[in-house]
């Protein structure tokens, strides 16, 4: 079954006019970031998990990359060929996906710390249970243990 389409409020449609009309009238700064943050788009749609922390990592990285030039280019005169004399430097593009990659690094070696945390946390977990199953056992005997035979009512068999 296929999801039901959402239909966008009267505040979400004044927000897309309101950014529709400040991206034409800022049109030299729209130029510059969606050249600039197209990693981040990436990882809009490439990232499926609700948080969406790849998008916010990558994201702020790759507008960090972007911000210096965006300042150059509003110091500079705000044009549309200053926009794109900034874009076309090389070392423009490498800069701004270069802080994205480094997004993509600080979300990847995040990602494995925290797992290995957690896994540690749940040996160690484990281990506590056991010993505790164990101290049960040795204080109350081989029934509470669970490892013990039982007939359909829930009785214990006897061992012949």
């Amino acid at each position: 079954m296929a999801k039901a389409a959402k239909k966008m409020t009267f505040g979400g449609r004044l927000l897309v006019a309101v950014m529709g009309v400040g991206s034409v009238i800022f049109l030299p700064t729209t130029i510059l970031l969606i050249a600039g943050m197209l990693p981040t788009f990436v990882a809009r749609i490439v990232d499926r998990s609700p948080e969406r922390l790849k998008v916010v990592t990558v994201g702020c990285m790759n507008f960090a990359g972007c911000f210096p030039f965006w300042f150059e280019l509003v110091h500079s005169g705000h044009k549309i060929d200053n926009a794109l004399a900034i874009l076309t430097d090389p070392l423009t593009i490498v800069v701004m996906y270069s802080c994205a990659v480094i997004g993509y690094l600080i979300e990847w070696i995040c990602t494995i710390i925290v797992s290995g945390l957690m896994v540690q946390r749940g040996k160690a977990r484990l281990e506590l249970i056991k010993k505790t199953q164990d101290d049960f056992s040795t204080r109350w005997g081989k029934e509470v243990s669970g490892d013990l035979p039982l007939d359909d009512y829930g009785f214990p068999l006897e061992n012949k």
